[in-house]
């Protein structure tokens, strides 16, 4: 937008941008750590900067001149966090009550008062190594990164006016179902007082077990569903020159069959060809065909999706699942500031008398809290060890 008077406030946006993310933070997520140099505050602050920069504590530690030693971080975050999986589950409704605080009032008095969508996904962050004490730690999966060992978590996320809010999130431990987790991010849904409208899944979530748990609770779904070869798989249903609406049985080889609507889209880009994308629905309304496939792109599209996170996740190698877990949540609640900030906030350009407000960004919200803890630690400059010439 543009304008020739703007009425715009400047703050000193990254300073209370921090101080509103530590407060919400030590509140709900508090860490009890009482230490001679450390306290809730400084460590949320450190792994703020580490998140913003992408980088590990060790780095972070390292470029705040009065920040303490990445040790004395370490250990007692060690001590103070879960490392098995059983307590995880602990440290999860803590999580999920500070993504839940970030909910502005009036959306929260909406959600109680209407349904919403929501939608579910699956991250999965490569691990190389040996679980920390148990193996149901690690997951395996397709090969990503140079490994088939992942941690996993499973998020859910409220679509309101086409923007993503995170309100849960969970470990997804080895040999686990997916329609376990599912059934978990729901009860912590009913929890928030959100009133499901529709929920989509990815490809992930496809599975029988999943949807007997919607159909169950009468839930409406949109889940991607992945296109088999063979006899009886949805690849036979791939042709033809327009969408489809059928009936289709899962599992019809087991004891416990479903059946369900599926709907076929056909999409052709110039250039590329045509594709065909299969989804499983159930109650779909009035929905037509056409927008089957762009209801799902628009509300679970990966320029919202959880990707986003790894923009602002502190990196790690440890194995504690109990600090990964920790950061991922983080990530998550970075986001949800960003998303909530942009609306109200952004980045002024001018051109003569003329005004521009662009839209605030992620990158720009991290360099802000970023800039704004460099201020109050101080960075340790670089020094010259030797001289050049000595270089060989």
């Amino acid at each position: 937008m543009s304008q020739r008077r703007p009425d715009l406030s400047r703050p000193a946006f990254g300073r209370q941008a921090l101080a509103a993310l530590v407060e919400l933070l030590c509140r709900h997520l508090p860490l009890h750590l009482w230490g001679l140099k450390i306290n809730d505050s400084l460590a949320w602050t450190i792994l703020c900067y580490a998140a913003t920069h992408r980088t590990t504590i060790e780095q972070a530690a390292l470029s705040l001149k009065t920040a303490p030693s990445a040790n004395t971080i370490r250990e007692h975050l060690r001590e103070a966090l879960p490392v098995i999986v059983a307590d995880l589950r602990r440290l999860e409704p803590q999580i999920n009550r500070a993504l839940q605080a970030q909910v502005p009032a009036g959306r929260v008095k909406r959600l109680r008062r209407a349904r919403i969508e929501v939608a579910g996904d699956l991250t999965e962050i490569p691990y190389h190594g040996e679980p920390e004490r148990e193996e149901a730690e690690v997951r395996r999966s397709q090969a990503k990164s140079g490994t088939t060992h992942f941690h996993s978590y499973v998020t859910l996320e409220i679509v309101h006016h086409r923007q993503r809010l995170t309100i849960a999130v969970t470990f997804v431990a080895k040999g686990e179902t997916m329609a376990g987790v599912a059934a978990r991010l729901l009860q912590g849904a009913r929890r928030c007082g959100v009133r499901i409208h529709r929920a989509y899944f990815d490809k992930g979530f496809a599975s029988v077990a999943v949807f007997r748990l919607l159909r169950a609770r009468r839930i409406p779904y949109l889940i991607a569903v992945p296109a088999r070869r063979g006899k009886g798989g949805l690849k036979q249903f791939f042709r033809g020159g327009r969408n489809q609406r059928l009936r289709y049985t899962f599992g019809r080889a087991t004891k416990t069959p479903y059946t369900t609507e599926v709907v076929i889209v056909r999409r052709e880009w110039p250039g590329k060809g045509v594709r065909y994308f299969a989804y499983a629905v159930y109650r779909p309304g009035h929905t037509d065909l056409d927008q089957v496939f762009e209801a799902y792109r628009r509300r679970f599209s990966i320029e919202t999706g959880y990707r986003q996170s790894h923009q602002v996740r502190a990196r790690t190698a440890s194995r504690h699942p109990g600090l990964r877990l920790l950061l991922f949540g983080l990530s998550l609640a970075l986001v949800n500031a960003w998303v909530l900030a942009s609306q109200v906030c952004g980045v002024i350009t001018t051109y003569g008398r003329r005004v521009r407000v662009h839209e605030l960004t992620l990158a720009q919200l991290a360099l802000a809290v970023a800039q704004a803890i460099a201020a109050a630690f101080g960075i340790r400059q670089i020094e010259q060890a030797c001289k050049l010439d000595a270089i060989t």
